[in-house]
């Protein structure tokens, strides 16, 4: 895909021709396992997983101007390589190449390839070395017997446990004693403990910092450990949110390159992004601040357990499972394939840069049956409807090799975005330090903002006086953020005797600003007598800096705070696209409180067709 290195001179070599390479060792075999390759494919392409199992040892791998350095071993044994980037296609074959400047080979090709045969798979594993000297040329012939043995053992482990019914991952193998300091995991624990988590939930996150592999803990992702735990994220991100006040864990911010979805900078304080990220391996700049570039994992700290990001193999197809395919294409090259591809959006492109891409959609029900991609043609517009099971054709017509990648464009379900703290209490109240650089702007996609604002403040102040009409306000800030963070929501700010919050959930925005009016229902025997107005909109935004703390900006805001103008005392509005979110008609339905629409238009002298505003009143007593 990328020309090799060139700043250390005959290191590695440049092209290893291997249809006329002489003296090549060459090892094959074929197994028949009884799992299908869709469902063996996880545990193959974890070539990582796969290669601790084989009992190889440990690499290590660093990224230098866009390549891939891996070393192992040590004295005689000690192997330096440079990967050349891998291709696959996915449930059907991959092939990774090595080019070595220390080891008893030149170079190594290995071929994984599946085929469905009588309900299994018949799996071809191939490797092909380019020996260093007659010697290493024995030395190769006898690893491969020792490899195709243990390939055997391993691959049929795998075999079993692809073939469940549940399937769950291989456990990994633990290698040392991953020497905890016990003495700062005890005052970890009492500080958990003293905040009011729940002694089994403190134990499991202390057991899993105790036992856990460096794979689990290297980027600890919360979604995807809720999951696992079968707990809820809210519930989760609490603990570990403590936990970084505890001294176990500390947070990062990482930067995603949109192409590969890899790591490219950990940012360990939110004021550290910066508006640009760059990508060496793909050889792209690229927005950092866009809604899915950035990444929100947990760290184990270092004083605790030193945890190290370790390597059996660089394992590419396991970590872009987005990718189905990614291929050379050699000058004058066609590679034609059967894709079966699940509903959605994708795209055809270059592996490097940003040049012209074909965009597709996959439709269940209509589409073309066939779709063919040149390397030089200009972009298509879409939308291009594909059919699920369709025929792939990609050309090379150039005269230059093409690298060529066919991925699905769509949100990674297991990461935790920024937003999804920002709308927690919790992360305000423990991280009030974290804000954004001065001028950033960071994309946060669609939030719920729920706008309150007092009704009769002014005649509040003159009859209460200064002082007192103030306590009153502050106790019913007070109850606000109470409720607001019980329905796993946030204050954003406070303007005045007005409030902002925002939800990930619009449901629980709902269940919050009806419970609002409930603790407010005016009248003077409450203990706070005031009246609310509260809306409720969905829309698009930004987070921003202000005074030092992080706020959301844009259109969808000031649409929420000037629909105020249309609600009345004890009364909630609803913007069309709050009220058009699913379960909310549900919701509402469930509610004792009358409905009336509207029309609001943000502009009063808009000839626009207005929106529609729905109304929420005349709640019913509160008996419980």
């Amino acid at each position: 895909m990328k020309q090799l290195p060139i700043n250390d001179p005959g290191s590695y070599p440049e092209e290893i021709q291997w249809q006329n390479a002489e003296n090549l060792v060459v090892a094959s075999w074929t197994l028949e396992l009884s799992s299908n390759p869709e469902a063996l494919w996880p545990f193959l392409s974890d070539t990582s997983s796969l290669n601790d199992r084989l009992g190889l040892p440990e690499m290590e791998f660093e990224e230098r101007e866009g390549h891939l350095y891996g070393s192992s071993g040590r004295g005689i044994f000690r192997q330096e390589w440079v990967e050349v980037p891998w291709e696959w296609e996915v449930g059907k074959w991959l092939a990774a190449e090595r080019r070595y400047r220390k080891g008893f080979a030149l170079a190594v090709r290995v071929r994984y390839r599946l085929d469905d045969h009588e309900g299994g798979t018949r799996l071809n594993v191939s490797m092909e070395w380019l020996p260093r000297s007659w010697w290493s040329r024995l030395i190769l012939k006898r690893a491969n017997l020792w490899l195709r043995g243990r390939y055997e053992r391993a691959l049929h482990e795998l075999d079993e446990v692809a073939g469940k019914e549940i399937v769950e991952s291989a456990p990994p193998l633990s290698r040392g004693d991953p020497g905890v300091d016990e003495d700062r995991l005890q005052r970890g624990i009492r500080d958990l403990t003293e905040s009011g988590f729940f002694e089994d939930e403190i134990t499991r996150l202390v057991n899993y910092i105790r036992s856990g592999s460096n794979e689990q803990l290297f980027r600890i992702r919360p979604k995807q450990l809720a999951f696992e735990w079968g707990v809820q994220l809210q519930d989760l991100l609490a603990l570990l949110l403590q936990s970084t006040r505890a001294g176990l864990l500390r947070l990062s911010w990482d930067v995603m390159c949109p192409h590969c979805q890899g790591v490219r900078k950990e940012s360990r304080s939110l004021g550290d992004l910066r508006e640009l990220g760059r990508c060496d391996v793909c050889d792209i700049d690229f927005s950092a601040t866009s809604l899915e570039s950035i990444e929100v994992t947990f760290r184990v700290l270092p004083e605790i357990r030193l945890v190290r990001e370790v390597f059996y193999c660089s394992a590419e197809p396991a970590k872009k499972p987005h990718i189905f395919v990614q291929h050379q294409l050699e000058p004058g090259e066609t590679y034609e394939t059967k894709l079966t591809l699940s509903q959605g959006r994708y795209r055809i492109r270059r592996a490097l840069g940003k040049e012209a891409m074909t965009l597709f959609e996959v439709n269940t029900t209509a589409g073309v049956e066939s779709l063919t991609w040149h390397t030089n043609e200009s972009a298509k517009p879409p939308p291009l409807l594909v059919n699920p099971r369709v025929e792939l054709k990609l050309v090379n017509p150039e005269a230059e090799a093409v690298a060529v990648v066919v991925e699905k464009i769509a949100e990674d379900s297991a990461a935790l975005r920024p937003s999804e703290l920002f709308n927690l209490q919790q992360f305000r109240d423990l991280f009030s330090e974290e804000s954004i650089a001065s001028g950033l702007k960071l994309e946060v996609g669609h939030q719920t903002l729920l706008f309150t604002d007092i009704v009769g403040s002014t005649r509040l102040y003159r009859k209460l006086g200064d002082t007192n009409a103030f306590n009153v306000v502050h106790a019913h800030f007070v109850i606000l953020q109470e409720i607001i963070g019980s329905k796993r929501g946030a204050v954003v700010k406070t303007i005045g005797d007005a409030t902002m919050a925002a939800f990930h959930r619009p449901e629980d925005a709902l269940e919050a600003a009806v419970e609002i009016q409930k603790r407010f229902p005016g009248n003077q025997e409450s203990k706070v007598p005031l009246t609310l107005r509260i809306s409720l909109h969905r829309g698009i935004c930004l987070a921003v800096r202000l005074q030092a703390n992080i706020d959301y900006f844009g259109d969808a805001v000031n649409y929420a705070a000037k629909m105020q103008s249309v609600v009345s005392s004890g009364q909630i509005g609803l913007s069309e696209d709050f009220a058009s979110q699913p379960g909310i008609a549900d919701s509402l339905q469930t509610l004792c409180m009358a409905v009336e629409k509207i029309p609001f238009s943000l502009l009063p002298n808009d000839d626009a067709e207005p929106d529609r505003v729905t109304l929420l009143k005349k709640l019913a007593p509160d008996n419980s």
